[in-house]
C-alpha cells in the first residue's frame, strides 16, 4: 500500500494528528518560522505506513504488545506512555528499525528534539537504505535550528525514495527558512504534483514566500488558492484568512533596510598598501617587507526606499578601517557610498550602480574614484546564473602619501562574465569568471623612460583575470569556501623603475583564499580566514608574496 493512502486513512482514524499540529503550524508561519508540529504530524504519518506491519514480522510477543499498546496511546495523544511502549519494544528486538522509527516520531511529539535527532542518526548508519530515517532525521534537525544539515539528509531521503512528496515538501520548507524562495517554490510544486493533498500547505508557503519578497499580488492569489484546494474550514483555511486580512490592512513589504557590522583580528605576514584592490605605488614605502597584526572594522548599510515586483532602488553606504599594531602608516580608512536602481524582467535582472571612493592612508588622502557599473544576472534554472557586469572608474590618486602618486590618475575600463551553479540544493556553489580591464592614464606611448622619473606613461595596462571559487554545502554548521583568482597584467610603456628605462612591466598576480565558519546565533557569526597574494613581477621594486591570517566575528541586522 501507497505511503500517502495510509497515511490517509491513519489520519482518519486518530482524530489527533489533525488539531493542535496544524493550528502550531500556520500560527508558526505567519512569524515565517518552521512549521514544526506540522513536521511532526507528516513523519508520524510517513513512519506509520510502512508496507509490512512490524508485529507481523517479529514473533516476540513483548515486542507485539508494545508496540500494539504504543500505537493506540499514541493516536489518543498520551505520547509518555507511547514513548515508552516503544521503548520497551526496542529493548524486546534491538535491530528492529520500525521501533526505532516510532520511538523518534513519539519523541518529536514530545519535543525532545536532540534525542530525536541521536536516534535517526543512529539508525541511518546503521541501515543508510531507510528514506524514513534520513526523513526523520531532517525533521529533528530542522526543529534545532540545522537547516543546512537537515538539507543533507532530505537529500539522502531523495536518493533513496524520489518518489515521496513529502521529501519535495520539506525540502521546500527548509529552503523557505534559508530564504531561498525559488529553489523552495520549484520543491513545493513537485509535492503537489505527486501529492495534490499537499497543495494547500504548500500553496500556502508559496504565498507567504512572496510576500517575503514585497510581491504582493502574487501572494495574495498564493494564500486565496490554499485557502480554495483545502477544507473550508479547517485551520490552515482560518489562519490564511487571517493573513489576507492583516495583508490588506497593512500592506508590508520586506524590511526596506540591512546593517552589517564586523570585527577582524589579522596576522599579515607583508603588510603591503594594496586599498581596494588597486595596485600599490612603486618604491619599499608602498610594501613594507615585514609583518604585523591589526584590526580591521567594517560596517556596511543598505536602504531601499522603493522595493516592488518589479523595481528596487536603494542608497548603500560603507566604512572600511584597518589600525596597524606597528606599522601605522599602512592604516587604511575607506569610505564608500553608492546608489543603485535594479529592475527584474522574468529571468533578467538588471542594476545601475554609481560608487564613490575616498580612501586615506596614514591619516592621508590617498584615492578618490567615482565608477558606474551596470550589472545583468541571467537566471539560466533556478541553479545556474550567469552574471555579466561592465565598469567605467575614473581614479583621482593624491600625492600627500606618496610623492608621484597621482601620475595614476585615469580611467578604468573593465568588463566581466561570471557563472555560477548551486547544487545540493542551494546550499553548495561553484563559481568560474573572466574579467578584463584596462587603464588608460594618458601617459602618450614613449619608446624609453627616465629611470627614477615617473610619469603617467608607467601606468598604462591591460589585463585578464580569471576566477574560480567553490562554496561546499555546510557540514555540522560549518560552511567553507575557497577561491582562486590569477591576474596577469602588461603595461604598455617602458617603466621608470626598471634599471635602463627600457623594461616593459610584467605582472602575475595569484589570489588564494580559504574560509571555514558557523554561524553563533540568528544574526551573528564567526569566521576564520587565510589569504595568500604572490605577486611575480619583473620589476623587482613590485614583487611580493603576503600571507593574511584573520578571525572575524560578523554581524547582520
Amino acid at each position: 500500500m501507497g505511503v500517502l493512502c495510509y497515511a490517509a486513512r491513519y489520519v482518519k482514524h486518530f482524530e489527533g494528528f489533525r488539531q493542535s499540529p496544524l493550528s502550531k503550524t500556520v500560527t508558526m508561519r505567519q512569524r515565517h518560522g518552521l512549521s514544526n508540529w506540522y513536521c511532526a504530524l507528516c513523519l508520524c504519518v510517513i513512519g506509520l505506513a510502512l508496507d509490512h506491519v512490524a508485529w507481523a514480522q517479529a514473533p516476540n510477543e513483548t515486542y507485539d504488545f508494545n508496540i500494539s499498546k504504543g500505537i493506540v496511546e499514541f493516536g489518543r495523544g498520551h505520547y509518555q506512555q507511547a514513548a515508552d511502549h516503544f521503548e520497551q519494544a526496542r529493548q524486546a528486538v534491538p535491530n528492529d528499525p520500525e521501533a526505532v522509527e516510532y520511538l523518534g516520531q513519539t519523541l518529536l511529539r514530545l519535543k525532545k528534539y536532540q534525542e530525536a535527532e541521536t536516534l535517526f542518526h543512529d539508525l541511518t548508519m546503521k541501515q543508510p537504505a531507510r528514506p524514513q530515517a534520513w526523513l526523520g532525521l531532517a525533521i529533528s534537525q530542522s526543529h534545532l535550528g540545522k537547516y543546512r544539515e537537515a538539507l543533507a539528509a532530505l537529500d539522502q531521503a531523495q536518493k533513496l525514495d524520489p518518489k515521496n512528496p513529502l521529501v519535495y515538501f520539506y525540502q521546500g520548507v527548509v529552503s523557505h527558512e534559508l530564504k531561498s524562495f525559488n529553489q523552495s517554490s520549484a520543491l513545493f510544486s513537485r509535492a503537489m504534483a505527486l501529492s495534490p493533498d499537499l497543495t494547500p500547505t504548500a500553496r500556502y508557503y508559496t504565498g507567504m514566500s512572496y510576500y517575503e519578497r514585497g510581491m504582493i499580488d502574487q501572494g495574495q492569489k498564493e494564500i486565496e488558492a490554499a485557502i480554495a484546494s483545502g477544507e473550508p474550514e479547517s485551520e490552515l483555511a482560518r489562519i490564511a484568512r487571517e493573513v489576507l486580512q492583516q495583508r490588506t490592512a497593512v500592506p508590508k513589504g520586506p524590511r526596506p533596510w540591512d546593517l552589517n557590522l564586523s570585527v577582524s583580528g589579522q596576522y599579515d605576514t607583508n603588510v603591503v598598501l594594496l586599498p581596494i584592490g588597486t595596485q600599490p605605488p612603486g618604491g619599499t614605502s608602498s610594501i613594507s617587507q615585514k609583518d604585523d597584526f591589526r584590526t580591521t572594522f567594517y560596517a556596511r548599510g543598505e536602504y531601499r526606499p522603493i522595493q516592488t515586483a518589479g523595481w528596487t532602488a536603494g542608497v548603500t553606504y560603507g566604512f572600511y578601517q584597518s589600525l596597524q599594531q606597528t606599522l601605522t602608516a599602512f592604516d587604511i580608512q575607506d569610505h564608500a557610498p553608492s546608489a543603485f536602481v535594479q529592475h527584474q524582467l522574468g529571468r533578467v535582472t538588471a542594476r545601475l550602480q554609481y560608487a564613490f571612493d575616498y580612501v586615506r592612508v596614514g591619516q592621508d588622502p590617498f584615492l578618490l574614484s567615482n565608477a558606474v557599473q551596470p550589472i545583468f544576472t541571467i537566471a539560466e534554472t533556478n541553479s545556474l546564473f550567469t552574471q555579466l557586469q561592465f565598469r567605467y572608474q575614473y581614479k583621482d590618486f593624491q600625492d600627500d602619501r606618496f610623492a608621484g602618486n597621482s601620475f595614476r590618475d585615469g580611467k578604468n575600463w573593465l568588463a566581466g562574465v561570471t557563472q555560477y551553479a548551486y547544487f545540493a540544493n542551494g546550499t553548495g556553489h561553484v563559481r568560474l569568471g573572466y574579467t578584463f580591464d584596462t587603464d588608460r592614464t594618458g601617459g602618450g606611448s614613449p619608446s624609453v623612460a627616465t629611470p627614477g622619473v615617473q610619469t603617467n606613461a608607467d601606468w598604462d595596462y591591460h589585463a585578464h583575470r580569471l576566477s574560480v571559487g567553490l562554496g561546499v554545502p555546510d557540514f555540522w554548521t560549518l560552511k567553507s569556501n575557497v577561491a582562486f583568482d590569477y591576474y596577469h597584467m602588461d603595461y604598455d610603456n617602458p617603466n621608470s623603475f626598471s634599471a635602463g628605462g627600457t623594461t616593459k612591466r610584467r605582472d602575475n598576480v595569484m589570489f588564494f583564499t580559504a574560509t571555514i565558519g558557523r554561524p553563533l546565533t540568528d544574526w551573528l557569526s564567526i569566521a576564520a580566514e587565510y589569504n595568500y597574494t604572490r605577486d611575480e613581477s619583473n620589476l623587482t621594486v613590485f614583487n611580493y608574496a603576503r600571507n593574511i591570517y584573520s578571525l572575524t566575528l560578523s554581524s547582520r541586522f
